[in-house]
């Protein structure tokens, strides 16, 4: 098994291992187009956890980060019970806002993990009543660990 803070390669992805559950494939055993985002949600939970701001430390300040913009790219299906694997990283950091790459590999059998899907993100940072507010400092600090180099 992996260990918090081992799920982190050299170029600043963490990278969660999974198996595409049954409840995200349509009647073609293949995953839903809109379903990859719960995917991409629970990589981006357990990336902010093993960074040391768990998402929880945003909703006890009140505050969430609300996606405003996104691009997902699909290249490969993803069908029931593969095994693959979700990358995250920051791609860049503001005062209210931060970009979010990530992407989804999957084994094949001659042991390659070529690319499936691809997802950016722009999210703003808000309070519960909706109003746009600056990221904690202590957020901003785990993530810039992250950023690839430029």
């Amino acid at each position: 098994m992996i260990e918090r803070g081992e799920r982190f390669d050299g170029e600043g992805w963490h990278v969660m291992p999974l198996r595409v559950p049954l409840h995200e494939v349509d009647l073609g055993m293949a995953v839903y187009h809109g379903n990859y985002y719960h995917l991409f949600q629970v990589a981006r939970d357990e990336f902010m956890r093993d960074a040391g701001f768990p998402y929880k430390s945003l909703m006890d300040r009140e505050l969430h980060l609300t996606i405003v913009e996104t691009h997902c790219e699909y290249r490969k299906a993803l069908h029931y019970d593969d095994a693959i694997q979700v990358h995250t990283r920051p791609r860049w950091i503001k005062r209210r806002s931060l970009g979010v790459e990530q992407k989804i590999t999957k084994w094949d059998d001659s042991g390659n993990a070529p690319l499936c899907t691809r997802l950016s993100l722009n999210l703003v940072c808000v309070t519960f009543q909706g109003a746009v507010t600056l990221l904690p400092k202590e957020l901003v600090a785990c993530l810039e660990k992250h950023l690839p180099e430029p």
